[in-house]
């Protein structure tokens, strides 16, 4: 069944409204580990995500396939549940973004992946290299019986490595992770010597002190925690008060380094879309502008009870995309050569529930790395905790990277030098 079937019969069987969002996702996934192939799988599926409307009152339904047997259930819905909640449904219009698609293809990376683990000749404490990488593409597409008519599409490439390295009983797991919309901009032999030479700088390590330090943050950490802002200016958590960010509206919340920026239009980015899974158009904004914090972001649903618009946030939840830290022209060196002794911090591990608190904003987390010595890297360091909060974090930003890394289609963020950041040695 087509899309003007079914909602030509969802009108005839009484439902005020009905719209469709459809949801296209084709990829190639590939995975070695050392010479061997690991996995090796092709997608191509449709998923179909329906809200209907009738007297007023709205339900939703998640299928694979469109038929009457859904409409039916849908109904059955909207007349057995307590809910009154009424949704918002498109007007007629039509928006298509103008990129032409590109087809998956994945052979030539195929055959890199296959001899990655030729690099192993660099040094023998390098015992395993995993490389996965994959070429996706995804289209949304929402209609409804009101005539809208929306199409936007992204196509990302993913390159992963992770590198083993083993010496004296001893053994460290390094990784680098990069997303691009243009797969020439993958340097694959770049990214995988740095990967190498790094692991093999962390092998050495030395104790930590407990401390404060000043600290780097690879683009790695700094955008994974910067992710966590989805969930602190969720407009729900907020309403709910289970956020750190509640009456901070237009407050400073950070020092005036920092402006951050949601810009899900700029196809250059990975979460490219022109529109979010409502159909509610996605605008370039400013979340926030040296240090002040200037929107918390929302669906139609919160909006409603808030009675706002919605920011264009609506994936289900309320999520963002190719939200990043506006990087400025500062090189990476000269961040090292200005933090001169310190750490430099370029992965951490814990749970998103405990390491970093949507509630708080308290920040405990395992941090791995290296140690820094007149600007230099010097070994790594056996795993610490870093203990701060959001505030503190970005309050205490000194110095910003010239560039972003997207390992994600959510957040970016530049490398950072934070001053006085307290570090806790595990021995």
């Amino acid at each position: 069944m087509n899309y003007n079937e079914f909602l030509d019969l969802a009108k005839q069987k009484g439902l005020d409204n009905i719209q469709i969002t459809a949801t296209t996702v084709e990829s190639v996934e590939i995975e070695f580990i050392d010479e061997k192939l690991e996995n090796y799988v092709n997608t191509n599926h449709v998923d179909y995500f329906i809200k209907a409307e009738k007297n007023k009152k709205t339900e939703t339904l998640s299928t694979d396939y469109l038929d009457e047997d859904i409409i039916d259930l849908l109904l059955l819905k909207i007349e057995n549940t307590d809910s009154n909640y009424e949704n918002e449904y498109l007007e007629k219009k039509e928006i298509k973004d103008q990129k032409e698609k590109i087809e998956i293809d994945a052979d030539r990376e195929f055959e890199i992946l296959k001899n990655i683990y030729k690099y192993k000749e660099k040094d023998k404490r390098i015992s395993k290299i995993t490389s996965a990488y994959e070429d996706s593409y995804v289209k949304t597409n929402i209609v409804n019986s009101n005539g809208a008519n929306l199409e936007t599409s992204s196509h990302n490439y993913l390159f992963y490595i992770d590198v083993l390295v083993e010496d004296n009983g001893e053994g460290i797991s390094y990784d680098k992770q990069v997303l691009k919309t243009n797969k020439e901009d993958i340097d694959f032999d770049d990214i995988i010597n740095n990967t190498i030479d790094e692991a093999l700088i962390m092998i050495s390590k030395e104790d930590l002190i407990t401390k404060k330090y000043n600290v780097v943050l690879s683009t790695k950490v700094a955008s994974r925690i910067l992710s966590h802002l989805e969930d602190m200016l969720n407009q729900k958590n907020i309403r709910t008060k289970t956020s750190c960010m509640c009456s901070k509206l237009n407050e400073k919340i950070f020092n005036d380094n920092i402006t951050i920026v949601e810009d899900q239009p700029n196809e250059k980015y990975p979460g490219f879309r022109l529109f979010d899974d409502e159909g509610t158009e996605t605008k370039t904004k400013l979340v926030v502008e040296n240090g002040k914090l200037k929107t918390y972001f929302s669906n139609i649903k919160e909006a409603k009870i808030n009675n706002s618009k919605s920011t264009g946030n609506g994936y289900g939840n309320i999520s963002t995309r190719n939200m990043y830290l506006k990087p400025s022209s500062v090189k990476f060196d000269e961040i090292l050569s200005e933090l001169k002794d310190g750490i430099y911090i370029t992965d951490y591990m814990g749970s998103s529930n405990t390491s970093i608190s949507t509630t708080t904003g308290n920040i405990s987390i395992q941090i791995f790395g290296f140690i820094v010595e007149n600007g230099k890297i010097k070994c790594g360091f056996n795993p610490c905790i870093m203990t701060t909060t959001i505030f503190e974090l970005f309050n205490s930003v000194k110095l910003i990277g010239d560039t972003i890394e997207f390992t994600n289609k959510k957040a970016a963020s530049p490398i950072l030098l934070v001053e006085d950041i307290s570090i806790a040695s595990s021995n």
